[in-house]
């Protein structure tokens, strides 16, 4: 995510001028063209080579290629060529002249070939103008529809050099004489326009919508358009515009499914129509079973339709496996053939493909899912022993609201432990925290034998700590299954209720109970316990070691990655990279701790794995908001706060919430700090011990920011109170060091040496010398303060660091260090971005500029020309360059030509 600003309350989508997100408009903002960079360049470089006289951009419907062709016309016409347009279309091929026309004089003898060459050649005359050929340029859409009199004569004009051809291909295409005309010619280039890759999608998008974009969204909308830019467009416009695509806490996230616009159904049915009546039953049977295997069509009798369609680019041929499948070669082709569907038909197609399946022994893993799920669609009924391995490979693959659907219908007297544990891991993870609680509770009653007493109470801790915030009764359940267990199934608990007094703040506790986590002989155990100690060794200051420990288990985690069953302690190898991300955090190692975040956090999108996407996305957040990076920090948080809202995921809306908070109040937008605050308000027991130190740090920067700075010092004095009580060295450090930003340096010195000595952190140590340094005001030990600063990627922290240096400087008489300390100020704060921390010590000293001389002078400087060879080449005297050096020295505060090398880098 880029450090962009926060965005206002009232920002707007900018594909929408007149509207707000949830309306419709009349009237549609440009697309924007990104992403063409290189092609863009290619044209550019084509149109300055007198030797090149056609461009032909090659690809399929929808894919940019006029949107690039008009985006290098404009370019020749910034550049001062005249521009002219030639749209070819299926019914003109057959009149002469019918696309170039309206570009001769009104006079040409169009009935003279000769003549009217002759003419034409006059009415596009190339000229030269500052050393370069100014020619016609002229884009011609769809160039394969072109009437041969209109060929011939502009490939005359191109020979001629009067004009330079920009004409768009559309691919696959039948052979074209007019195609291939321009093509044997060796002053025609071609350039191949693909589809947009996932990351120039997300980055059309954002600059769409004017904003930051949800990752899943973006990962949606890239896989439904496949970089087809016409699909793209038209699905972001339909999004938009019918409200799915909302934008909650700064983040545009889509609420419900892509549909698009009734263009985009238009052009589908279009793509669609004009297929044979058996070929409309095969686009229908796979638009509601697909995939399906090549023996079962070939059986159905579709074999000659198959290689029709996929001929014609609507239906993939792929393998699978052993098998060989076949699909619709795009998901909207499905949606679009669906909706016409009549259910009677729709009913008797899953009713064949049923009993065609059963009737193969629906042998394949996912065989029964798509057996279950079939049958009920046809109206049949569906026995327990189909339902029951269909919800299992539903969960498999973590379709929880499927498992809702399968099981919804088996009756209480029915259903066995696995229903109800199935039942219940599945409402939970949809977010139904009170159903969830129903089914796992009623599960405890039927559970025997220790491995399902266990599970069960994996799955039902969980869902009362982080569903329903419950961290009384978590225990309580805990404890009561642990006395039902043997030795092996108490060591379980008792990392699991580690882990819960660990959240609750009670980090000694957990320690004394993960004392022995190394030896524990399970993997899986031991690593889940790991993890758990390695947060509580970052709690407790030891951050370093945390994070060496979560690396390890992290690296061994994701390489035993598998499938797992209920009560499995991370329900995605990418859930173990949160650990490393606090621990990195707290020790300083801000770069390391985005790599680490930003690739696990990918990896969990891709797998749908909802609570790492949570948490990765707000200790990312966290990340930022400690290095001073607001607006990363903000879209971060809110992307956190986004996916828990919309899921229920209660403890983690009061984390990301409060990230969120802290951010606007540091941004100075009090308002809306004030509302993230009220909408995360309720009982303090239902919190993290996290959540509620971040929210007292909220209401302490929101105080400041409105001028109550001692107000905030006392509510950051007595959260730090709090988290020492918890054993939470680390967030103490955080607290007092923001304490000690606030004005509170006198009052925070001492504890905040303590923390450091007993820590590895070199964030802990950095805080510890920014406070020492406040109080004793030397501006020598400011600068190195805010130097330590950069280093780790504390930039807001050494920012300020850097200005009360520069200031206390100037107060000494010593202007060079004063200089020096506000280049430095700057540096940090435009890696910070635009915004800035609304505190009463904000970085304002400004930096004197360089002349544009001097900035030409320090260049070359810093690539290491002498004084006489600068001189030489600005033809100046040496004694001008050294004048020159002078005042840059002055003004940058350096003293020597190797510290002038860092700072033009």
């Amino acid at each position: 995510m880029s450090g962009r600003s926060i965005p206002g309350p009232n920002a707007q989508p900018a594909g929408d001028e007149d509207a707000g997100p949830g309306r419709a408009t009349g009237r549609r903002r440009r697309w924007p063209f990104s992403a063409r960079d290189d092609e863009l360049a290619a044209f550019a470089a084509y149109l300055d080579d007198d030797a090149v006289s056609a461009l032909l951009v090659h690809g399929p419907a929808g894919v940019g290629k006029t949107r690039l062709a008009e985006e290098c016309l404009r370019h020749a016409e910034r550049l001062g060529h005249r521009t002219e347009r030639a749209v070819a279309t299926p019914t003109g091929a057959a009149l002469p002249l019918d696309a170039l026309g309206h570009l001769l004089p009104p006079d040409a003898p169009v009935h003279d070939p000769v003549l009217t060459f002759r003419a034409a050649s006059q009415a596009f005359p190339p000229r030269r103008a500052g050393g370069r050929t100014l020619r016609t340029v002229v884009l011609v859409d769809d160039l394969q529809l072109l009437d041969n009199a209109s060929a011939v004569l502009l490939g005359h004009l191109t020979r001629t050099g009067a004009v330079f051809v920009v004409g768009t291909v559309r691919t696959p295409v039948p052979p074209s004489d007019v195609v291939e005309s321009f093509e044997h010619e060796e002053s025609t280039r071609r350039l191949d326009v693909a589809a947009f890759t996932e990351p120039e999608v997300a980055g059309l998008v954002r600059g769409f919508l004017g904003g930051p974009v949800e990752h899943a969204t973006l990962s949606t909308m890239a896989q439904a358009s496949r970089g087809n830019a016409l699909v793209l467009r038209e699905l972001a416009v339909g999004a938009v515009a019918s409200g799915v695509l909302a934008r909650d806490a700064g983040l545009w996230r889509l609420t419900g499914r892509l549909t698009g616009t009734r263009r985009l159904t238009a052009l589908v049915r279009g793509r669609l129509a004009h297929r044979s009546p058996s070929q409309h039953r095969l686009l229908e049977l796979l638009a509601l079973c697909e995939p399906l295997s090549l023996d079962v069509l070939q059986r159905g009798g579709h074999t000659d339709d198959l290689e029709t369609l996929e001929e014609q680019g609507l239906v993939r041929v792929r393998i699978d496996g052993r098998r060989v499948v076949c699909a619709l070669d795009h998901p909207l082709y499905g949606q679009v053939i669906r909706s016409g569907i009549p259910a009677g038909r729709r009913r008797g197609i899953y009713r064949e493909q049923a009993a065609c399946l059963a009737s193969l022994g629906a042998r394949r893993r996912e065989d029964a899912l798509r057996l279950a799920s079939w049958r009920r669609a046809a109206g049949l009924p569906v026995a327990l022993d189909t339902l029951l391995p269909a919800a299992r490979m539903a969960r498999h693959v973590r379709d929880y609201p499927t498992v809702v659907d399968l099981l919804a219908g088996v009756q209480e007297r029915d259903a066995t432990l696995e229903v109800w544990l199935l039942r219940g891991e599945a409402h939970h993870h949809i977010g139904h925290w009170a159903a969830a609680e129903e089914c796992l509770s009623t599960a405890e009653g039927l559970a025997e034998g220790d491995e399902n007493i266990l599970t069960v109470a994996m799955e039902r801790t969980q869902n009362l700590y982080w569903g329903l915030g419950d961290t009384t009764r978590t225990l309580e359940v805990n404890s009561r299954a642990a006395a039902r267990l043997d030795e092996d199934g108490r060591q379980v608990l008792r990392v699991n209720e580690a882990a819960y007094r660990l959240y609750s703040g009670r980090v000694p506790d957990a320690l004394r109970l993960l004392a022995d986590a190394e030896a524990i002989a399970v993997p899986r155990l031991r690593m889940w316990a790991q993890l758990q100690r390695s947060l509580a060794l970052s709690y407790a200051g030891q951050d370093d070691a945390a994070a060496e420990l979560a690396r390890t288990v992290h690296e061994e985690l994701t390489a035993a990655e598998g499938e797992q069953r209920p009560g499995s302690p991370s329900s995605h190898a990418s859930g173990p990279a949160i650990y490393r991300i606090a621990a990195l955090t707290d020790a300083g190692r801000f770069p390391e701790a985005r790599e680490v975040g930003r690739a696990a956090f990918a990896q969990a999108v891709a797998a749908r794995a909802l609570a790492p996407q949570i948490w990765l996305a707000a200790h990312l957040g966290r990340c930022e908001l400690i290095a001073g990076h607001l607006g990363p920090a903000h879209d971060w948080f809110a992307e956190a706060l986004g996916l828990a809202r919309g899921h229920q995921v209660r403890r983690a809306v009061a984390f990301a919430g409060a990230g969120c908070a802290i951010v606007l109040a540091q941004a100075g937008r009090i308002d809306r700090a004030d509302d993230e605050l009220t909408r995360i308000q309720g009982p303090e027991t239902e919190r993290q011990q996290a959540s509620l130190l971040m929210r007292q740090l909220a209401r302490a920067w929101r105080s400041a920011a409105s001028g109550a700075a001692e107000e905030g010092r006392r509510i950051l004095a007595a959260a730090a109170e709090q988290a020492r009580e918890a054993g939470m060295a680390s967030y103490e450090s955080w607290l007092l060091g923001d304490a000690a930003r606030l004005g509170a340096a006198a009052e925070v010195r001492g504890r905040l040496a303590e923390l450091a000595a007993g820590s590895d952190s070199a964030l802990a140590d950095a805080r510890a010398g920014l406070a020492a340094a406040l109080i004793d005001g030397g501006h020598q030990g400011l600068y190195e303060v805010a130097q330590r600063c950069e280093r780790l990627g504390a930039d807001m922290a050494g920012a300020e660091a850097a200005t009360e240096a520069s200031a206390a400087a100037g107060r000494a008489g010593d202007p060079r260090a004063a200089a020096a300390a506000a280049v430095l100020a700057r540096r940090l704060l435009d890696r910070c971005g635009e915004d800035r921390v609304a505190a009463p010590r904000l970085p304002t000293t400004a930096v004197r500029p360089l002349t544009d001389r001097e900035r030409h002078v320090a260049r070359l400087a810093a690539e290491g020309l002498s004084s006489q060879d600068i001189a030489d080449r600005l033809v100046l005297s040496v004694r001008t360059v050294d004048n020159h050096l002078q005042r840059i020295y002055a003004k940058l505060g350096v003293v020597s030509r190797q510290e002038l090398v860092s700072v033009i880098r």
